[in-house]
């Protein structure tokens, strides 16, 4: 069956607009059934801040999917994630996401209990941990929201479901998996292990720039969403500008044969109407011809080495939270005196794989991905 993608209008995220916005995307994507069924709601909680910052899914959107899936006829709704680093409770009460889930009688559920599950049809990973809530769910639903990514250059309803594997379980993925085609064949078996029954995305207030966590929000004006969460990213991609093929679990996605891009059907408002000109990206010079393949593979870390950012720390910024430290599952980051905060971080380059999970999850903004020092 063609995998029918659906961008629907929500200029802002008064309530009202996005219910209607989430209702007439999810029935222009083919009509999602939830009846009698156990649905986990996964946003994207990368770390603990205000809904206005653009990090996290809205909770707006997520109330708006919740009300979907019980006007739909779903027994239980449930939400949760595994963030980063921080718990997902703390992430919830900042971000507004644990108030909306239990305003509105959904499930406020942990990710912390971790169970292993196959892989069938993997290529990286046979098995894998996923929170206990995800094996158990009939139906698991990605909420992404829109963002750029220092590491994937774009992060959606695939990247999304990286957060279904517990805790710093994921960090140990990044150095099992340090390059960007390896870990974009990972993502694409865990979302296969996710087994996504619905993809719903917040692209009402996006993250342009730096993203994942630094960049700037920038208002787009739509609600996506898919049944098939490949072709939900594909889409998104394109209408914020990249070549999706660029993106490692799309290109991955793209040679397993998941999908078929000349297939997908977008509904609603159309690609070309819904695509964003100026959206700032992050630069994938010369990835595409790496991502394919065309370099010999002992040649690969080399010119990843020469290529590819590396990440400086500000010592001036840094506030020695020491989430960065903790994170690093390549031990190449310590807390050192100096600096404003009295201590600061010290990098060993040698044991850095550039999986940017530093500057994915600081919130001082102290971390810069670059070739040059601050």
């Amino acid at each position: 069956m063609e995998p029918r993608v659906a961008i629907t209008r929500c200029p802002d995220y008064e309530q009202d607009l996005v219910d209607a916005a989430v209702r007439d995307a999810i029935g222009l994507s083919g009509g999602f059934d939830p009846r009698g069924r156990t649905v986990l709601l996964k946003p994207n909680m990368l770390r603990a801040c205000e809904p206005d910052a653009a990090v996290t899914t809205h909770p707006a959107v997520l109330r708006a999917a919740i009300r979907a899936c019980r006007g739909l006829g779903a027994a239980v709704v449930r939400v949760g994630d595994s963030p980063a680093f921080q718990s997902g409770d703390f992430v919830g009460d900042k971000s507004g996401l644990k108030a909306a889930a239990i305003a509105e009688g959904a499930q406020w559920v942990d990710f912390s209990d971790p169970v292993e599950i196959e892989v069938p049809s993997g290529t990286v990973l046979k098995r894998v941990q996923v929170a206990r809530a995800v094996a158990e769910a009939d139906l698991v639903v990605s909420l992404p929201k829109l963002k750029t990514h220092g590491l994937t250059f774009f992060t959606g309803a695939v990247k999304n479901l990286f957060g279904v594997v517990p805790g710093l379980v994921k960090a140990g993925m990044h150095l099992r998996f340090p390059g960007r085609p390896e870990f974009g064949a990972a993502l694409v078996d865990i979302a296969l292990a996710a087994r996504p029954a619905w993809s719903i995305m917040d692209a009402v207030i996006c993250m342009e720039g730096p993203g994942p966590n630094h960049g700037t929000p920038r208002r787009v004006g739509f609600i996506l969403a898919s049944p098939d969460v490949f072709a939900l990213d594909w889409a998104a991609a394109s209408m914020i500008g990249y070549d999706p093929e660029v993106v490692p679990y799309l290109a991955d996605a793209l040679r397993r044969g998941l999908f078929d891009p000349a297939s997908v059907r977008v509904a609603g408002v159309s690609l070309e109407d819904a695509r964003v000109g100026d959206f700032r990206l992050v630069a994938t010079t010369g990835e595409r011809d790496f991502l394919h393949g065309f370099l010999p593979a002992k040649l690969r870390p080399i010119v990843r080495n020469i290529a590819s950012p590396r990440p400086f720390f500000s010592a001036a910024k840094c506030t020695a939270c020491g989430g960065c430290v903790k994170i690093c599952a390549a031990q190449a980051l310590r807390l050192v005196p100096g600096g404003k905060a009295g201590r600061r971080v010290s990098i060993d380059r040698s044991r850095c794989v550039r999986c940017y999970c530093c500057d994915e999850i600081c919130p001082s903004g102290a971390v810069r991905l670059s070739r040059r020092p601050w």
